[in-house]
């Protein structure tokens, strides 16, 4: 085959129809230069951003509302309460150590602060409203470390994170809440100053004192204070330890409500399956904090009390053991829950809030055999991590999708190299043009990313 010049048709071949003549081969550079030109590129490509955001408005919500409401789903109280028929039991929702990301807990930055806070914040008040609304517990009671650094700060500081906690955990109306639990993150340990227990106490209510719900004495006894050896401070919890039995129902079971867990010989009384961590409970005490409480004080608070059920909070993770004491010269045996940590950032994988249900109803035959009158039962909260690291793998996704688009040539022949000279015609990429909208694009999209995070953020 060759061209004639003038570009004339070439003579049909022997057989063949006049009208099908050959044309000369013509290369029309101008619908390449189109193709690859780049002098357009700046110009902001509106179906790809579209995509991008269905694709990262899908995820969000995702997380942020279906695997929410997904995983609190499967606490419905009758997938596991068993009572029989007839007066509806009280349900109770026990939330132990939230304790609120504060300047306190992170000294890398203000900008990490800040991340892990709003990601924290909004991982409590998510799950916190789904509970209110899907779970509706009649009453919901926390155990203690309402704050990080609440024993730290002054009064202004201290103002602020009360108000921030209060937007987590807004009160729900016509439910009762129970905040009045002070942990040692909230006023200290080994060294209580009593200001602030007295702040604590006015904000958030009494430390010792006791509620009726379901026909059962809740009895909460602030045991930081009452372990304290300053007679200042033990004063009250000593006190209302002394008295609280001659205000008690006798007819009405006891549960018992403490921040730090009551002593324990570890190596005896195992945790069970539900613990996360393989190591014993720990036994142990350090600045501010101890493990559990002493064993003398711990027997007296048994013997007083005389508990059915005691919930504590402080170790983050699932305890469940039995707790042997002597009441009135009768041997007796309490069970204790260490309820698990509610927050993302307290070193455990899978936070949780425990469930309590009770069911006591009035008996004219109250001196036949004991029955049960409580049962509990553990309730998840969504994995913190699984959400995070889709949106981390989603942004890489989206970072190398884009450098796809505005550089085509990463990881590919050049076809403007020496290789192929026949290509040499084609214009070149202006690398400048390219990265430009590079930027351009993923700066839109990160103002929309963050736009979307802040809708559903939008509580905090």
């Amino acid at each position: 085959m060759y061209r004639r010049k003038g570009g004339e048709s070439l003579p049909a071949p022997i057989g063949a129809p006049e009208s099908r003549k050959f044309k000369p081969f013509r290369i029309d550079s101008s619908k390449y230069q189109k193709a690859f030109t780049w002098s357009g590129s700046s110009k902001i490509k509106w179906r790809l951003l579209v995509l991008l955001m269905a694709i990262w408005a899908v995820t969000i919500h995702y997380h942020e509302r279906v695997h929410v409401y997904n995983t609190i789903k499967k606490c419905q109280w009758n997938k596991w309460e068993q009572w029989p028929t007839g007066s509806p039991p009280h349900r109770a929702a026990l939330v132990a150590d939230p304790q609120i990301v504060d300047a306190y807990s992170y000294t890398n930055g203000r900008f990490i602060t800040y991340f892990v806070k709003k990601i924290s914040d909004n991982y409590l008040y998510r799950n916190n409203k789904f509970v209110q609304a899907y779970l509706d517990p009649d009453t919901t009671i926390f155990l203690g470390d309402l704050f990080d650094g609440g024993r730290e700060w002054k009064n202004d500081v201290w103002f602020e994170e009360y108000q921030r906690f209060n937007k987590i955990y807004p009160k729900k109306l016509n439910r009762r809440t129970v905040q009045s639990l002070p942990g040692n993150h909230d006023i200290g340990f080994d060294t209580i100053h009593k200001d602030v227990v007295t702040r604590f106490s006015t904000f958030f209510g009494e430390p010792n004192d006791y509620i009726v719900i379901g026909n059962h004495s809740i009895v909460i006894l602030d045991t930081i204070s009452l372990s304290s050896s300053d007679d200042s401070i033990n004063f009250e919890a000593t006190q209302f330890l002394n008295t609280v039995n001659s205000q008690l129902n006798p007819q009405f079971p006891r549960i018992l409500l403490t921040h730090v867990p009551l002593y324990r010989r570890n190596e005896q009384q195992l945790c069970g399956p539900l613990r996360e961590s393989k190591k014993l409970f720990p036994v142990q005490k350090g600045k501010q904090y101890q493990t559990v409480i002493e064993y003398d004080i711990s027997q007296t608070v048994l013997e007083v009390i005389h508990p059915d059920i005691v919930f504590a909070g402080d170790d983050h993770d699932y305890c469940d053991i039995r707790q042997p004491y002597t009441a009135n010269g009768v041997e007796r045996v309490a069970r204790e829950i260490a309820v698990k940590s509610a927050a993302m950032t307290s070193g455990i994988k899978y936070p949780a809030i425990q469930l309590l249900s009770l069911h006591n109803p009035y008996d004219p035959n109250p001196h036949r055999e004991p029955k049960e009158t409580y049962q509990t039962s553990m309730c998840y909260m969504p994995s913190p991590y699984y959400a995070i690291y889709s949106y981390i793998l989603l942004l890489l996704f989206t970072i190398g999708y884009l450098a796809i688009v505005f550089f085509p040539s990463v990881g590919n022949l050049n076809l403007r190299s020496n290789v192929l000279p026949s290509y040499a015609w084609l214009p070149k990429k202006d690398d400048n043009r390219s990265m430009s909208s590079f930027l351009l694009h993923f700066g839109l999209i990160f103002v929309m990313i963050y736009a979307l995070f802040a809708t559903y953020f939008a509580g905090i």
